[in-house]
């Protein structure tokens, strides 16, 4: 998990892929100057400024996907490019890719994030974690919004009071196989928090593993 800060602020979640590349949402990163965003990789806590594993990088690339639209939020995904590579560790781990177009519907995955922990709560200051149980395209559209909105680059999941929140923005939906974390969704979008027969959205992945390894310039990725 990394955070993204703006101006010295906390402003979205991203996930490390390689040593180089960050991924996140588009609509997080649409109206950012580039000088001011920082990353910070491996505090759980913001208000430790100290925790002696925390590294803070620059950016020098930011990579929104040409078709995001700001109004339906369709293809809301971004890479950025760091502009020192990240060495891993203990607590610093790049997340893995799905294979594409796999569907995670089923599944219960698990939203990281420092986003509220109610509609209209505080911010916290330390990191979350909620599962989610992953919705089908189809259950998704069942659901209250207009079936229309819901497009097969987007993905579903939480249940009432169980979702990601503002803050979470651009943050990871993950699944595990025991060894490994895949990142399956990014936190995009939604109508408040936890309501019922409103799900949390997200940007569906492995949709878009074309487009993320078309970007990486030659990285290994984990997969």
């Amino acid at each position: 998990m990394a955070r993204i800060i703006y101006d010295g602020k906390f402003h979205c979640g991203g996930s490390l892929l390689t040593k180089d590349y960050v991924l996140s949402a588009a609509h997080c990163i649409k109206k950012l100057r580039r000088s001011k965003i920082r990353i910070i990789f491996g505090d759980h806590d913001q208000e430790i400024t100290s925790e002696s594993k925390a590294i803070q990088r620059a950016v020098t690339a930011v990579i929104k996907h040409k078709n995001f639209d700001p109004d339906t939020y369709n293809n809301d995904i971004a890479l950025l490019r760091l502009r020192k590579p990240i060495v891993f560790s203990k607590i610093i781990k790049p997340v893995c890719l799905p294979r594409y177009n796999y569907d995670p519907a089923g599944r219960i995955g698990t939203v990281v994030g420092w986003g509220r922990t109610a509609e209209g709560g505080e911010l916290p200051t330390i990191v979350n974690q909620v599962k989610v149980p992953i919705m089908s395209l189809a259950e998704c559209r069942s659901q209250k919004y207009k079936s229309t909105r819901i497009t097969p680059t987007m993905l579903c999941a939480g249940r009432p009071r169980m979702d990601s929140c503002q803050g979470d923005s651009g943050g990871p939906l993950l699944l595990s196989n025991g060894v490994k974390y895949f990142i399956v969704g990014v936190v995009s979008w939604g109508v408040g928090c936890g309501r019922e027969g409103y799900p949390g959205v997200y940007t569906r992945i492995s949709k878009f593993i074309p487009w993320i390894k078309s970007n990486l310039a030659s990285t290994c990725l984990c997969s």
